[in-house]
């Protein structure tokens, strides 16, 4: 019998359902936001591209300078990806002429204090195997990259994550030709299957020695239920749960912690009927935090915005996506 979580990983990229954005668990994130590969291939997108701009309530629009980038090779993998994070913020003061009309003066010099951002960008690429699982993903960290490498086993579960940080020698910045390599960990990961829908996972660190012991659990559908992962040397707990309707839609995922006391982070999803997300909230300890709306251009069905309401900083989130075909 094939491992559950390979029945998992086959459903995912099967595309179960018609939509863009994935919301199903993955095993290593690639950006910010994650799609759906068969919807990716189907439609030929080759690049989107992500613009995002803040409306604090009783204001106007801020652009602050915030995008997400996407790269897609031609069977729907995310092949590079890239996305600003705020570095600092300064305000300046600016100066406004004089507005003078058949030379008398309609509007005196004046001045008005603006705030200009500073970004920093954050690239990555990433690169696969024959059998489209991820072996490669390099980070760009300013002068240097955070590199990830990863092995599997037959059953196509991670066995081996090692992170190094690297320098590019290429004088062509849009190559890369490694230089340096220092390591700064290694984790191995071996995996018991208890019974046909759980499995136990041991996580080790560069010594060999296990750190961190988890319980898998799926349904029979091959979709993930529970993750629950124990650390060896202290007393913290981490848990991931998960909830799918009747058609195997993910209508909520729970994180709890007990790493800095007791901690509640939960997600829900609301869908059309053909399985295409329209909403998404997210509450800690039971605190609405964000809700997000997704719109969809009527013409390809294609994800055309996102609203997302900020509760806690009293402020919306608009998202704009822009598509490149091949």
């Amino acid at each position: 019998m094939k491992l559950v979580a390979t029945l998992s990983f086959l459903l995912l990229n099967l595309g179960c359902f018609a939509q863009l954005i994935n919301t199903y668990p993955v095993e290593i994130g690639v950006g910010p936001a994650a799609f759906n590969p068969k919807v990716i291939q189907q439609n030929k997108i080759r690049k989107i591209d992500v613009v995002i701009v803040d409306k604090p309530d009783g204001e106007v629009i801020v652009d602050k300078g915030a995008s997400q980038g996407y790269e897609f090779d031609s069977i729907g993998r995310v092949t590079r990806y890239y996305y600003t994070i705020l570095n600092f913020a300064e305000k300046e003061e600016v100066d406004v002429p004089e507005i003078r009309k058949k030379g008398k003066i309609i509007q005196a010099a004046t001045s008005h204090t603006v705030t200009k951002y500073y970004n920093d960008t954050i690239f990555a690429n990433i690169y696969y195997n024959h059998e489209n699982r991820i072996i490669t993903k390099r980070v760009k960290m300013g002068a240097y990259y955070d590199s990830y490498y990863y092995e599997y086993n037959e059953k196509g579960q991670v066995i081996k994550e090692m992170h190094f940080r690297e320098t590019n020698v290429s004088e062509d910045k849009n190559e890369f030709k490694l230089g340096v390599q220092n390591i700064l960990s290694s984790e191995t990961f071996e995996y018991i299957q208890m019974t046909p829908t759980q499995i136990k996972k041991s996580c080790k660190n560069d010594e060999g020695r296990e750190y961190k012991k988890a319980i898998i659990n799926y349904n029979e559908k091959g979709n993930k239920l529970t993750e629950s992962y124990e650390f060896i040397v202290s007393w913290m707990r981490q848990e991931n749960n998960y909830q799918y309707d009747a058609n195997g839609r993910l209508l909520e995922r729970t994180y709890t912690s007990n790493e800095s006391g007791d901690v509640k982070e939960y997600t829900v999803y609301k869908y059309d009927g053909n399985g295409v997300v329209l909403e998404e909230k997210k509450f800690k300890n039971d605190a609405l935090l964000f809700e997000i709306s997704y719109l969809y251009d009527d013409t390809n069905n294609l994800l055309k915005s996102k609203i997302n309401r900020d509760h806690k900083n009293t402020s919306i989130g608009i998202v704009k996506f822009g598509y490149s075909f091949y």
